[in-house]
């Protein structure tokens, strides 16, 4: 999935740092070949999905996956963020912001909007996916990283080695 994401073109402000110390990377990415535009006139303004639950898949073998304690880095900024920037952000397709990837060092995080309509997600929601993920899609359970998927697959939060 990474090797089909670009930076989009022409949003410099869609590069960002974020946390305390402005030390984790952000920005806003699209697929190759997904359109930018919803699929349908006729779709709700958006859809809040904070809280919901995901499924966790790790993916195997291990070896090579990114050092949790830098996914916490990242985890920590998300809370930051929440508590000084807002707790709720959305990814919407019709703005090019489907895709939002962070990394800090070994550590890369995205979050997927694949419903192709607006969803408002918590920032809090993603640093816990976050946290569970790093710390149980380790080499200790065969694996080096791993994905939650939203159990209606509207979205997915992906965690990786850099």
């Amino acid at each position: 999935m990474l090797s089909l994401l670009k930076r989009v073109q022409g949003t410099e402000d869609h590069l960002y740092h974020i946390g305390k110390d402005k030390n984790v990377h952000a920005e806003v990415v699209q697929c190759d070949g997904i359109p930018l535009t919803p699929p349908s006139e006729i779709l709700p303004r958006q859809v809040n999905v904070c809280g919901a639950q995901c499924n966790t898949n790790c993916f195997t073998p291990s070896g090579g996956g990114p050092d949790p304690n830098e996914c916490h880095v990242i985890a920590d900024a998300l809370l930051y963020d929440s508590q000084n920037v807002g707790a709720l952000f959305t990814m919407d397709p019709a703005q090019n912001t489907s895709v939002i990837t962070m990394q800090y060092r070994s550590c890369k995080t995205f979050i997927v909007d694949q419903a192709g309509i607006p969803l408002t997600y918590c920032r809090t929601d993603w640093s816990a996916v976050l946290d569970f993920v790093a710390f149980n899609c380790q080499s200790q359970q065969n694996a080096h990283g791993g994905n939650c998927v939203a159990a209606d697959q509207r979205w997915f939060i992906q965690v990786q080695s850099a």
